[in-house]
């Protein structure tokens, strides 16, 4: 659909490249989803106090509200973009406001819907990658990882639009070094079992610096020799 190719008649490639200072237009995208901001419990219970759960993608105590892990996922794409000579990017660092966010500013622009700007962001990119950590808020992720290989047709062998090994989850998890295997701390039955549907692939890490060598792997292996047959 042109909508989800284009905004206000600009190419959304050209958008995300304009977007970000780091991003050339030629470069290979890749789309980093995950949680922005920590299940605080105080959410719930706003007249007691408790402790934020851990994460690997909390931020350092000097680096803003604790609860926020956005701009943890931001240097993670700094990071991830300057090993691989790709443009890694997050939804918010693109400059087309949300429907909300263009009511908000009663700025003369239309928006996009969330979910149309999620599957915008993947119809530009040659790689998605889907973060879940156990304590981050992780609706908005999930909603993703079910929109977007439903647009892609990735459950249908014949008809799909994108090779699912350039689509990969990257889940929390702990380490058994003495059986060499990973238990997972994220757990969700729909998101454990896209590898059934869509034959997504998962990858593990204990930290934010696994992560990201994770997410080099991953895009080295797959998403830039794979696209040049985009």
């Amino acid at each position: 659909m042109a909508g989800l190719t284009t905004y206000e008649g600009t190419p959304i490639r050209t958008i995300i490249a304009q977007s970000i200072p780091y991003a050339e237009p030629d470069d290979t995208f890749v789309f980093l989803m995950g949680p922005y901001r920590l299940l605080d419990p105080s959410y719930l219970y706003p007249d007691a106090e408790y402790p934020l759960p851990s994460d690997p993608l909390a931020p350092d105590r000097s680096a803003g509200a604790p609860d926020e892990i956005e701009a943890t996922l931001r240097t993670i794409c700094e990071r991830v973009s300057a090993e691989t000579s790709t443009t890694v990017f997050i939804a918010s660092d693109v400059d087309i406001p949300t429907k909300q966010e263009a009511e908000r500013a009663e700025s003369d622009e239309t928006g996009m819907a969330v979910i149309d700007q999620s599957i915008a962001f993947a119809e530009a990119s040659e790689g998605n990658a889907f973060v879940f950590t156990k304590a981050g808020l992780t609706t908005g992720a999930g909603a993703e990882a079910g929109a977007i290989p439903e647009y892609f047709r990735l459950r249908n062998d014949v008809g799909r639009l994108r090779d699912p090994r350039t689509f990969c989850i990257f889940a929390e998890a702990t380490a058994d070094s003495e059986r060499n295997v990973y238990e997972p701390r994220f757990s969700s039955a729909s998101i454990d079992e896209m590898d059934e549907a869509y034959d997504l692939r998962f990858r593990y890490f204990v930290d934010r610096a696994e992560l990201v060598d994770t997410l080099v792997d991953f895009i080295e292996a797959y998403v830039v020799p794979l696209s040049s047959g985009m």
